[in-house]
């Protein structure tokens, strides 16, 4: 599926919803939730009852509600029970190590975007120019000629640097991201008895999200450790739960090499054919290939290169941007054929799939045949490299336009003239295919890629979250975190006053200004950081 046709589903659904909530305009109830004033002013009703409101607002759609804070009320009660008093404390400590992997995410955030950021300017400006580090690729392939920044920052973008079909995977495990993210704000408010005003999902134009709102009178009167506890508990719960999904890989991973558990189990429903080739596992509704390429299809070969590798030669071929280092060898044909097929392909640029154009090695010049029995992979025809390795009655040729070959296990070669990133795009091909028709050919492929997926939203969201940017987590908590490491130490005792002017030397020049000019600067630098490494990732896709 296209960019446009993705594009056109996203524009029908929300002119759907603006339809449907022209036709049916709810009449506002009294509902118990204090945060209606918090929506957006030009935001409207779409539905609404007691506990929960809908409100549309452009393409930001957003429901929240009170339903849950009985529940958080209760947790709450829980945490100041006595009789949990061991429970509170080890929940504490776990919230307050939060805080301290808080303050190292932070820094290191800034440090590996400074560095990329700065890697990227001196590649841009400085060293000679290189191939995008951004071209597509699976979750699993790497680039050898890869800079050092794209190993710590690799922006995952559908259609450009994953296929656009992942686009929904990547979705979902964002979304399930966000939650435990909430999830950590939430519990951590329970532990300080902070009550939450509401709780509830947004949706912006494809993008979800979560959210809990909590109560300022509660929040603000909180010393500055409890304050950075709830904060950083929202990307510590993202950390934990990224540290979970590693280990259950590695736990995985050691039963299936000690006893091969998993490969017994998965045998029963799939087999490998990896020693054959590649199973095609999905392809796109708008793509030609689809007359010709079918879902359960063996992919043997892309030209010469053998996909029956347990390396991923797929996506190395077809996303490779110069063929100078691809391995190449013509054909050879009798000169006599050569010389007495047609040349009118050549001439008016119009190939078929009856007469393609081919050229010679040598002085033969260029002649029209047919593409299917020349370029076939069968052992009587020979290859050549030079016009030499065909003897003397055979002409070495080559197409004269770019063509890819599909060799597909049982049947007839396959001929692509376009892109060859259009197939990567198009295409998704696995190692193990199912043994039983009512297994979709995909199933396994998504939950290995929606597992990638997780894995990376979570800790992604954990670093990007603490970044010290506005209306991100890490604003908030670097607030915090100069809140308490720089108290002025003139509110321990009396205020100096400046006696000319009436104005104590605190309010002008104190430890208070200088934090929040230190804060000030800390989240303008954070700002430029992230928008110049955005344009300069934007000049090396154009």
């Amino acid at each position: 599926m296209s960019f446009f046709h993705v594009f056109t589903l996203i524009l029908l659904f929300w002119v759907i919803v603006h339809i449907i909530h022209r036709i049916y305009q709810p009449t506002r109830v009294s509902t118990l939730l204090p945060t209606l004033n918090t929506v957006a002013p030009r935001a409207r009703l779409l539905w609404a009852e007691k506990s929960t409101i809908l409100t549309l607002n452009k393409a930001n759609l957003r429901i929240q509600t009170n339903a849950f804070n009985a529940r958080h009320d209760y947790l709450a009660g829980k945490f100041k029970d006595r009789r949990f008093a061991r429970l509170q404390k080890g929940i504490t400590t776990f919230y307050n190590i939060g805080v301290a992997a808080g303050m190292c995410g932070m820094v290191l955030g800034l440090a590996v975007l400074f560095w990329a950021t700065g890697s990227s300017l001196f590649d841009a400006f400085i060293t000679a120019p290189r191939p995008s580090n951004l071209s597509k690729r699976d979750l699993t392939s790497t680039d050898p000629e890869t800079s050092p920044a794209a190993t710590l920052i690799q922006p995952i973008i559908p259609g450009v640097t994953v296929p656009l079909s992942h686009l929904p995977i990547i979705l979902i495990a964002v979304f399930l991201c966000q939650i435990v993210h909430e999830l950590g704000h939430a519990v951590a408010g329970a532990l300080s008895s902070v009550p939450i005003l509401s709780s509830g999902l947004s949706l912006t134009f494809i993008i979800p999200s979560a959210f809990v709102s909590f109560s300022a009178a509660f929040m603000n009167p909180l010393d500055a450790i409890a304050k950075a506890r709830i904060i950083a508990a929202g990307p510590w719960h993202n950390l934990v739960f990224w540290i979970l999904l590693l280990t259950l890989a590695k736990v995985g991973l050691v039963i299936e090499t000690t006893s091969g558990l998993g490969t017994t189990l998965m045998s029963v429903c799939w087999k490998d054919v990896s020693q054959e080739g590649r199973v095609v596992v999905g392809i796109d509704n708008d793509s030609p290939l689809n007359e010709v390429l079918h879902i359960g299809s063996v992919v043997n070969a892309l030209d010469d290169v053998s996909l029956a590798d347990k390396e991923d030669r797929w996506s190395e071929y077809l996303t490779q941007k110069s063929s100078e280092s691809i391995p190449w060898y013509g054909w050879c044909v009798s000169k006599q054929t050569f010389q007495a097929s047609p040349d009118d392909c050549c001439k008016d640029g119009n190939p078929t799939l009856d007469h393609l154009c081919f050229d010679s090695l040598g002085p033969l010049g260029k002649s029209c045949l047919n593409p299917i029995s020349t370029l076939s992979n069968s052992t009587d025809i020979l290859r050549c490299h030079r016009e030499t390795d065909c003897g003397e009655d055979a002409a070495c040729i080559w197409p004269d336009s770019p063509i890819l070959r599909l060799s597909v296990k049982g049947q007839d070669l396959i001929l692509w003239s376009g892109p060859r990133k259009e197939i990567w795009e198009q295409v998704s091909i696995g190692r193990y295919a199912p043994r039983f028709w009512f297994i979709p050919a995909s199933l396994l492929g998504f939950f290995t890629n929606f597992y990638d997926y997780l894995q990376m939203a979570t800790l992604s969201l954990f670093f990007f979250n603490l970044l010290p940017l506005p209306h991100l987590d890490g604003a908030q908590f670097l607030a915090t975190v100069l809140e308490y490491f720089l108290v002025p130490s003139l509110e321990l005792g009396s205020t100096p006053m400046d006696v000319e002017s009436g104005i104590s030397t605190s309010q002008r020049s104190g430890p208070s200004a200088w934090r929040r000019r230190l804060e000030n600067f800390v989240q303008l630098f954070a700002v430029w950081l992230v928008v110049l490494y955005i344009l300069l990732t934007a000049m090396k896709l154009l």
